[in-house]
């Protein structure tokens, strides 16, 4: 018999042409900023752009740096931070990048730091992203 997969949760997303958008929380040394991010499950690691880092306070050149090579060619220097990640009701601690410099067109969700850290099924059809943590 095939495995049944459960969810608690889910978000009803809108079509965008950048793909699948979720608002998003970033919080670090006692300041938070939201904004939105992109599920990229192609993408490694989850991505920011350079103002959400500087808003937070973050002195992102101080990060793990991180040169990442888009597929569209090109490469984006980047610095890893820990922060707090919160996607619609779901916080977690997690590394994520800043980019070096301003203008990153969007923001991304990628697999380490937060589609590691969460199951989903995606519906695209309707627009909707079902998810579950891993203790529910």
């Amino acid at each position: 018999m095939p495995a049944r997969l459960a969810f608690e949760h889910q978000i009803i997303y809108g079509d965008s042409e950048e793909g699948i958008r979720l608002p998003t929380i970033l919080s670090y040394g006692g300041k938070a900023v939201w904004t939105d991010a992109c599920v990229d499950t192609g993408s490694k690691y989850c991505v920011f752009r350079y103002e959400i880092g500087r808003e937070l306070g973050v002195e992102i050149e101080s990060g793990i740096p991180l040169l990442m090579g888009p597929a569209s060619g090109g490469s984006v220097e980047t610095f890893g931070h820990e922060v707090i990640l919160q996607t619609h009701n779901v916080a977690f601690d997690a590394v994520v990048y800043f980019a070096r410099y301003p203008g990153l067109r969007r923001n991304l969700l990628g697999r380490v730091g937060w589609l590691r850290s969460i199951r989903i099924a995606i519906n695209d059809y309707d627009g909707v992203l079902h998810y579950s943590t891993y203790d529910e």
